[in-house]
């Protein structure tokens, strides 16, 4: 699915997507950056994804051996337990968070909620998450460039520990920012009952990503927007400045 210019949107489950992919898969973003390609996050793994990941990826003219670069926004299993086969099968290089690194490389399915998550019955009992290599260990304001596109990182903890977005300028100047779980359509955030789910932390990154000047909307989960993004964090900060809670999406 072409969004931009640059951007295809060319994963996401049926669950929490548009069912471009199988299952619990987040939004997977592609960006052409010219002779390079990017994804923002993995989704959650296994060889029935992978291939309708490609296959999408062809669908729009390019080859899945060309995305240089994964960034991963944090370490939940639907927007990173596919980065291992991602990195193995593409040879793409994994980039994250410094402070999700550890949680990434060890596999830790009780730091990053799969354990719990399999216990509440939100995933399959055989879901797991495998031990993922990190090439590029990210701390707040590094750039990277994956052909003509630009991607800046922030560091947006709340969602989780170690929660990043990344905000990209296009070849043709256009700005994105991929959000991931930090902020939904409509101003919504995601809280949830785990250890590492930190409110004041989360409504700190919202009024960080409100001052923060782009076009395009892309968030890890549901609708989206290509343009007065913006719009949905003034919708955030408004409820905090009014010493309220954005509403839940669940």
């Amino acid at each position: 699915m072409r969004l931009t210019e640059d951007i295809y949107l060319i994963g996401g489950g049926s669950v929490t997507g548009f069912g471009l992919t199988s299952g619990f898969d987040c939004h997977v973003y592609l960006v052409d950056g010219g002779d390079a390609l990017a994804l923002v996050d993995s989704g959650v793994g296994g060889v029935v994804s992978l291939s309708e990941m490609e296959s999408n990826i062809r669908s729009h003219g390019f080859d899945p051996e060309d995305v240089e670069t994964a960034f991963i926004t944090h370490y939940h299993s639907d927007h990173a337990g596919g980065g291992h086969l991602i990195r193995d099968r593409w040879g793409a290089r994994l980039a994250v968070s410094s402070d999700a690194v550890a949680v990434l490389e060890a596999g830790d399915e009780v730091a990053n909620g799969l354990a719990a998550a399999r216990e509440a019955g939100i995933y399959p009992d055989d879901t797991r998450f495998h031990p993922t290599p990190i090439d590029d260990s990210l701390s707040d304001g590094d750039v990277r460039r994956v052909g003509s596109a630009t991607f800046e990182f922030m560091a947006t903890p709340g969602h989780c520990a170690g929660h990043g977005s990344y905000l990209l300028t296009s070849g043709s100047g256009a700005t994105t920012l991929f959000a991931g779980d930090s902020l939904f359509w409509a101003g919504r955030i995601l809280l949830q009952s785990v250890p590492d789910c930190d409110l004041q932390k989360s409504l700190a990154s919202i009024e960080r990503m409100a001052a923060t000047s782009f076009e395009a909307f892309l968030p890890g989960h549901g609708a989206l927007t290509v343009a007065n993004g913006q719009a949905h964090f003034a919708m955030a900060k408004a409820e905090i400045d009014k010493l309220g809670v954005p509403k839940n999406l669940l």
